[in-house]
C-alpha cells in the first residue's frame, strides 16, 4: 500500500500545481482590477494546500522506494516542501498574498525543474547540450550517432569506429536512448542500473539480468521480446520501443560472451551483418524466418486491403514478404478475409492479438505464413489441429489463450515450429515439461505465470 501511494506521486503532483497557479492568477487579477473574489481564492488555496501536502507525502514515500538515489532526490524534495509551506502561508496570511504568490511561482518552477531532471535526465530542456561524463561511468563520447539509426525496413549493418569494442559502440547507445530514463544514476526502477558495467553485472531486485552466452536466460534480452502489454516487457508499454535490429545487437552481444572491454575482431559484432532482404537467423533465435522466394504484391490488392483497415508493412527479413496486422479491424468477417486473398502468397506474418472473432480456417490459405501472433485471442486446442497444416509456421504466439495440455499433441506435430510463446495459458507445468521433451528443438518462451493443474489423461496419451 505504501509503495502504491508513492507511485501515485507523478499523478498527485499535478493537482496542486494547477490549483495554486489559478489561485495566484486570481490574486493578481483581484489586485489589478480591484474586484472582490477573496472567498473563491481562499477556497482554491485551501484545496491547493491540502493537495500539496498529499503530493509531498507521496513524494517522500516514492523517494524511499529504492527507485532513486537519495542525493539526487534531496533538491526536489526540499523545494517541494518549501512550495507546500508557501501554499499554506498563502492561505493563512491574506495581507501578504501578493508577495507570497510570487515566491510560490518561483518555488513551483524550481521544484518542477528538479522533478523533470529526475524523470527525464539532467539535460531534458536542452537535449543537445553536452555534459561531462564521470570516468567511472561508461564513456559515450566516441559513439557516432549516425550508426544508431537502424530501422527495421532497411538493410542494416552493425558497424563500429572501434572494431573491437562492441559494447561501447553498439550496445551502450541503445541502453542510453531506451533504458537510462528509468535505470541510471538518477532513477533505478526495480533497483536496476544499466549505466555502468558493475551495475549491469549486479542486476536488480529480480536478480541477475545478464547470463553471458545465453540470451534467453538474460532478462536484458528476454524481456525485450515479450509482448508489449506484458507486465515484464521492457521498455514498458507506451515507452519508446527498440526495433528488431537493436534487439538483435543486444542478443548477439550476449551470445559472444557479453564483453564490456575489447574483444578479438573475429569475435566482435563488426562481423555481424543484418540484411533485410536475405536474413539467415540461427535456429535458437526467437526471430525465425525462412528465406522463401516471394513475388511482389499487386498494388491494387494492397490498396484494397488497406482500405478495409488492415495495417500492412513489409516484413523486414523477406524480400517482397508482408506483415498483416488486424488491430484496426472492428469485425473480422468474410469481407475482410476476401481482400487478403490476392496477398496470400506474400504474407509472412499475421498479427491477430486480443481478438475473439478469429476463424482459424481462414489462415490455412496463407501457405507461406511463418509467424502468427494469436495472443489473448479466442483460439482453442482444436484450432491447433488446423494450424499444424501450415507448412512453414516457425513462430507461434499463444500467450494468454485457452490452450491447454490437450493441444500439446498438435504443437508437437508442427514440424517447422521453432519458437513458441505459451505463458499465461492453461498449460500445466507437467504439460510444458512434456512438450519440451517432445520438441527440444523448439525455443519455448514460458514467462512467469501460474500453471494450471495437469490433464493427466492427456499427458499419458502423448507420451
Amino acid at each position: 500500500m505504501i509503495d502504491l501511494l508513492g507511485h501515485l506521486h507523478p499523478i498527485l503532483v499535478h493537482f496542486p500545481i494547477g490549483i495554486l497557479v489559478i489561485a495566484c492568477v486570481m490574486i493578481w487579477v483581484q489586485a489589478i482590477r480591484k474586484t472582490e473574489t477573496q472567498s473563491s481564492i481562499s477556497a482554491l488555496l485551501l484545496l491547493g494546500a491540502i493537495a500539496a501536502i498529499m503530493a509531498s507525502i507521496s513524494g517522500y514515500l516514492l523517494s524511499n522506494s529504492g527507485d532513486y538515489e537519495k542525493g539526487d532526490v534531496l533538491a526536489h524534495q526540499w523545494w517541494g516542501i518549501g512550495t507546500t509551506l508557501c501554499a499554506i502561508f498563502l492561505y493563512f496570511f491574506q495581507a501578504y498574498q501578493k508577495i507570497i504568490s510570487l515566491m510560490l511561482f518561483v518555488a513551483l518552477a524550481i521544484t518542477g525543474h528538479f522533478g523533470g531532471e529526475l524523470t527525464y535526465g539532467s539535460n531534458y530542456l536542452f537535449a543537445s547540450k553536452k555534459k561531462a561524463i564521470p570516468t567511472k561511468e561508461l564513456r559515450l563520447s566516441a559513439v557516432d550517432t549516425t550508426q544508431q539509426k537502424m530501422e527495421v525496413d532497411t538493410s542494416v549493418e552493425v558497424l563500429s569506429s572501434v572494431k573491437n569494442s562492441p559494447f561501447q559502440q553498439e550496445v551502450l547507445p541503445i541502453l542510453k536512448s531506451h533504458c537510462f530514463q528509468c535505470h541510471s544514476s538518477k532513477k533505478q526502477k526495480g533497483k536496476l542500473r544499466l549505466d555502468t558495467e558493475d551495475f549491469i553485472k549486479k542486476g536488480g531486485k529480480e536478480g541477475l539480468i545478464l547470463h553471458a552466452g545465453n540470451p534467453l536466460k538474460s532478462h536484458l534480452y528476454s524481456y525485450l521480446i515479450l509482448p508489449e502489454d506484458d507486465d515484464l516487457h521492457m521498455p514498458p508499454e507506451g515507452k519508446k520501443q527498440l526495433n528488431s535490429s537493436q534487439i538483435a545487437i543486444i542478443k548477439r552481444w550476449i551470445e559472444i560472451g557479453a564483453p564490456f572491454g575489447e574483444t578479438a575482431e573475429s569475435e566482435s559484432m563488426h562481423a555481424m551483418t543484418l540484411q533485410s532482404k536475405a536474413m539467415t537467423i540461427p535456429s535458437d533465435s526467437p526471430d525465425q524466418t525462412l528465406n522463401l522466394p516471394v513475388e511482389p504484391a499487386n498494388e491494387e490488392a494492397l490498396q484494397e486491403a488497406k482500405n478495409q483497415g488492415i495495417s500492412i508493412s513489409p516484413y523486414p527479413s523477406s524480400n517482397g514478404g508482408l506483415s498483416l496486422n488486424f488491430v484496426n479491424i472492428k469485425r473480422l468477417d468474410s469481407k475482410v478475409w476476401q481482400v487478403t486473398r490476392a496477398l496470400q502468397k506474400q504474407v509472412i506474418q499475421i498479427k491477430l492479438t486480443k481478438r475473439q472473432d478469429i476463424q482459424v480456417e481462414e489462415l490455412l490459405n496463407f501457405k507461406n505464413l511463418q509467424q502468427l501472433n494469436l495472443e489473448q485471442s479466442n483460439v482453442q486446442d482444436a484450432d491447433l489441429e488446423n494450424l499444424r497444416q501450415l507448412p512453414h509456421l516457425t513462430q507461434l504466439n499463444l500467450y494468454g489463450t485457452a490452450i491447454s495440455d490437450q493441444g500439446i499433441k498438435a504443437l508437437v506435430a508442427m514440424k517447422a515450429l521453432k519458437v513458441l510463446y505459451i505463458w499465461q495459458s492453461k498449460l500445466s507445468q507437467e504439460g510444458l515439461q512434456s512438450l519440451k521433451r517432445a520438441r527440444p528443438d523448439v525455443t519455448i518462451v514460458e514467462g512467469k505465470f501460474q500453471f494450471s493443474p495437469p490433464d493427466t489423461n492427456r499427458l499419458k496419451a502423448i507420451k
